[in-house]
């Protein structure tokens, strides 16, 4: 995407300041939830419109009244009555986004935030710093042009704190004395030092081309030649460090000079050495010392370069004319106007006072009377009559003459000297404020460039970030139409699959209805057969009865069996002839199937089983079938139920856990008569465990789950958001008391364990009255120690907990889980203890050692603070995916020390609105899924680690599951 320019900040200077600005609570109350979606499609589209534009303050601000006004709509009855309406009308992804980009807003306006202040600040102390050196300046410059030209007098052979120069004088004491150790910085071109150079003291060479601004100490030193090197380090054992060059005193010691450059290294940059004195300039350079010292130098017939500060001097010299008097006619003189001589031949305090005060324009006047101009006269050169005589008082009145013009002339030249430093003190001033003025704009435009690389570097970073966000966005949707491609194939197979199985189920039945007819028709075809066979006896023997009948005809009747007897007749069958009939009846009865017969007292019994719970078909899971794999089927979201969503995937990926529920342990321990949940939580659990792991279903809804969940703590009962870390804490309460043998059994005997230590006993004592698989995963044993501030009484108590609530610094962005877990053990200070030694309320300090660690570590980054509003801290976490605890036990040679990570709960966004997620290490296949409510997908080892990591689950390497093999 191209880059956008962000805009400068400039509604607030911190993310409080923008709090103001969204809080809309109070006019959307009221509102109708169809009214509120059409205002937070506008905030929307403002909100995206601000973030194109690059104002990033605004942008933030819409987006945060965009979610609250979402929130209120989702809190609103009429969202609970036209909940998937209004998910249309909201848009399925827009919510997640804009949380998305709020994310990173708040975090890209705190890291401007923080740079704006300090910039601010910055730039304050340097305008304060600013100002106290021009005021020092301008006061040292009053100094200079107020104290005399002499050499100041030494204090305890130091010069005074206020000094900026030394005299050759004062050094050459000091250089004799021996008490001082002085380090001498030459600033001059290495040539000129080479050619000649100072033979006392420490004197090392630092070339004027490498003092350049903005260089500090350490950078200065690099350059350095080889041989000053030695001494340059050594100068914090300095008891003075004095300056020179060819030329510089006090007066022309300004900034943009080179000594001044080297002396504001040596005093701002150079923070690793504290000088004992601020460091000096040789007053005059080293003109001035070879002047004064040549023999202390190793070549004193060195020519200096020429001065360019003398120029003005040489200039204001060059207009002075000189009269030429051997020239001059000769005057008449005038004895009688000849003034009184002195007794010393000198002039008068009077004639010299007079001298002093005399003007310019007076100087001028005298000047231009008493030497006229000769050119009129050099045309009309008269030889004048010479008076032999009158030489001595002519040569006495041109003497006099000459020393009063010569005082006039020095008179003038003071007067004049004084005009020019008075100019040259008003141009310093003005070339000082140019350079402050330049100074400031340099600093100004090298702070904004500054900051506008470190904002193109920002942007640079977000637009990356961005793009790698849009590629794996894109990527995701790729993985997702890929596997939704292969989940559609592997329906279709599964469904060609199911109707061959039913194809070939019907085809079997087909044949086993043919082969159960065949047997029929066989068996009706073999009992006809018998049939005929019996009837074909039967007639045979009555054919045979027929002729024994037609045979003895006329000799006797005999009656057959169903005949009625003669009423007169009383004879009998004679036995001699066989009854027809009684066989008759007798090959009827051998045909007949005999009735079986059943004895009761051998009938098995049947073994009771035990009802297992379906959970598909006994729970309101609505469902929705596609076989993704044991264990990673989604959880639909009930409004605002991805915290506890998140949890109970975490819940799901707990090996021992899953088998416990899937295998049926958990039902020999169901306690029903304990006096929180009887039972129905663990049920209830048990069963959403057992679906997910079912390899049924593509998602389900734990309805029933959240239902008994808000029969027993009405906080979960309605669809606001919840923290899922106190939703952890009160749901492993809840299966420890269901799953509790302990609770239903008479308290175990009290045994002796005077033996034991303290943390042994109470140890002891806890697990005793808690049995449970909860206890044994989760439960681990901490030592709490409360020493006295006064007197430094410790009280200690052993406590279990199930989850590690770790504290996050205040003063970074970033941090490692081994600093949280060593600020959770640091102490912190509590007041209002009743202290047992001193009878009376004291402050103390509490502290926490880990004892005993559990098979399951939960630890919880606690991000949630409250500081007169509840805020998250955005810090990012760094945690390892093998986390050794052997450095944090009180006891050395525990059990468990060792853990692999196996399960995230991600929070994203802030208090007023956030959503859930989950990522967790399938146990069966080895691979991290990311749970996002009812989306499951397989994510990348590098994808697992975020800012947003809210609870960490770690497994102990050490803890073995009973039952599993592997």
């Amino acid at each position: 995407m191209p880059e956008t320019k962000l805009k400068p900040l400039y509604i607030g200077k911190s993310i409080s300041d923008l709090k103001v600005l969204y809080n809309v609570d109070e006019f959307i109350k009221g509102k109708k939830a169809t009214m509120l979606c059409n205002s937070a499609d506008k905030l929307l589209e403002t909100a995206k419109k601000c973030r194109r534009s690059g104002d990033e303050e605004l942008s933030y601000v819409q987006y945060m009244k965009y979610l609250t006004v979402v929130t209120v709509i989702q809190k609103s009855h009429e969202y609970q009555k036209e909940k998937d309406y209004l998910n249309n009308l909201l848009g399925s992804q827009n919510v997640k986004t804009a949380l998305d980009i709020t994310e990173k807003l708040a975090i890209s306006l705190e890291q401007r935030y923080k740079l704006l202040n300090e910039q601010q600040k910055i730039e304050a102390e340097q305008l304060v710093e600013e100002e106290r050196e021009a005021m020092e300046e301008l006061k040292r410059k009053q100094v200079n042009l107020e104290k005399p030209t002499e050499d100041t007098s030494l204090v305890n052979g130091m010069p005074g704190a206020n000094d900026v120069s030394i005299s050759s004088r004062q050094l050459y004491s000091l250089l004799n004395e021996k008490k001082m150790n002085i380090l001498i910085l030459d600033s001059r071109p290495a040539t000129c030092y080479a050619e000649s150079r100072m033979t006392v003291g420490n004197c090392i060479n630092v070339p004027e081309k490498i003092v350049e601004a903005g260089r500090s100490a350490a950078a200065l030193e690099k350059s350095l030649p080889p041989e000053s090197k030695l001494a340059w380090g050594k100068r914090k054992d300095a008891d003075l460090v004095v300056l020179l060059d060819w030329f510089t005193t006090e007066k022309s010691h300004q900034p943009g000079t080179n000594l001044y450059t080297l002396k504001s290294i040596l005093i701002k940059w150079d923070p690793d050495i504290i000088y004992k004195s601020a460091p000096l300039i040789l007053e005059g350079g080293y003109e001035e010392w070879l002047l004064k010292y040549p023999m202390l130098t190793t070549n004193s017939q060195v020519k200096p370069p020429h001065n360019p500060g003398l120029s003005e001097m040489d200039d204001l010299l060059d207009d002075v004319e000189y009269p030429n008097l051997m020239d001059a006619s000769q005057p008449v003189i005038d004895r009688a106007s000849k003034p009184p001589s002195c007794a010393s031949g000198s002039l008068t305090a009077d004639s010299m006072n007079s001298v002093q005060v005399v003007t310019q324009d007076s100087v001028s006047e005298v000047h231009s009377k008493v030497f006229s101009s000769s050119s009129d006269r050099t045309s009309s050169i008269v030889r004048p009559s010479v008076d032999r005589g009158s030489k001595a008082a002519a040569l006495q009145t041109y003497k006099e003459r000459s020393e009063a013009v010569t005082e006039l002339l020095r008179a003038k030249g003071l007067a004049i000297k004084s005009q020019v430093m008075e100019e040259s003190k008003l141009e310093a001033d003005k070339e000082w404020e140019v350079l402050r003025i330049s100074k400031e704009k340099e600093a100004e435009e090298e702070r904004t460039k500054l900051l506008q690389n470190r904002e193109e570097e920002l942007l640079l970073s977000i637009s990356k970030l961005e793009e790698n966000l849009q590629a794996e966005e894109i990527e995701k949707q790729l993985l997702k139409d890929k596997l939704e491609h292969s989940k559609q194939l592997e329906e279709a197979a599964e469904k060609a699959q199911s109707q061959k199985k039913e194809a070939e189920a019907k085809e079997e039945d087909v044949k086993q209805l043919v082969k159960e007819q065949e047997g029929r028709k066989a068996s009706e075809e073999r009992q006809r057969m018998k049939d005929a066979e019996q009837t074909k006896k039967l007639e045979e023997e009555k054919q045979k009865e027929r002729e024994s009948q037609e045979h003895e005809k006329g000799t006797y009747y005999t009656q057959l069996k169903n005949d009625e007897p003669s009423r007169s007749g009383i004879m009998k069958r004679s036995h001699s002839s066989p009854n027809i009939a009684q066989l008759v009846e007798d090959l009827d009865v051998g045909v007949k199937h005999k009735p079986p017969q059943f004895d009761r007292k051998i009938k098995p019994l049947q073994k009771p089983q035990p009802s297992e719970i379906n959970a598909a078909r006994q729970r309101d899971f609505s469902a929705v079938y596609g076989n993704k794999g044991h264990g990673i089927t989604g959880l639909k979201n009930l409004g605002n139920t991805c915290y506890m969503n998140s949890i109970i995937q975490c819940i799901n990926n707990t090996t021992p856990l899953v088998r416990y529920f899937c295998l049926g342990d958990y039902h020999e321990d169901v306690n029903h008569h304990n006096n929180s949940t009887q039972g129905e939580v663990a049920e209830e659990v048990a069963a959403v465990v057992r679906a997910l792991w079912s390899g049924e279903f593509r998602s389900i809804t734990c309805r029933d789950l959240k239902r008994v969940v808000g029969q027993h703590r009405k906080q979960f009962q309605g669809y606001e958001q919840q923290d899922s870390h106190e939703f952890f804490t009160i749901l492993m309460d809840w299966l420890h008391e269901d799953l509790n043998k302990r609770s239903r059994k008479s308290p175990l005997k009290e045994t002796s364990n005077d033996n034991l230590s303290p943390a042994d006993q109470a140890w002891d004592k806890f697990r005793r009255c808690n049995v449970s698989l909860i206890r044994n995963l989760f439960y681990g044993q901490q030592k709490s120690t409360v020493r006295c501030c006064k007197c430094s009484e410790e009280s200690e108590t052993y406590e279990a907990f199930s989850d590690l609530s770790l504290p996050l610094p205040s003063s970074s962005n970033k941090c490692s889980l081994n600093e949280c877990i060593k600020l959770y053990l640091y102490g912190e200070k509590i007041s209002g203890w009743n202290c047992p030694s001193c009878k009376e309320k004291r402050d103390a300090i509490k502290k926490f050692d880990i004892q005993k660690l559990p098979p399951i570590l939960v630890i919880h980054l606690n991000r949630f603070y409250h500081d007169g509003w509840w805020r998250k801290r955005q810090t990012y976490v760094d945690f390892p995916f093998h986390l050794d605890m052997s450095q944090f036990t009180l006891v050395p040679g525990q059990r468990y020390v060792s853990y692999d990570l196996y399960g995230i709960s991600n929070h994203y966004g802030t208090m007023e609105g956030g959503h859930y997620t989950a990522y967790c290490k399938n146990a069966e296949y080895g691979k991290w899924y990311k749970f996002d409510d009812h989306e499951v997908s397989e994510i990348s080892n590098n994808s697992v680690r975020s800012g947003a990591a809210y609870i960490l689950f770690y497994s102990s390497v050490e803890y073995k599951v009973p039952g599993n093999s592997s």
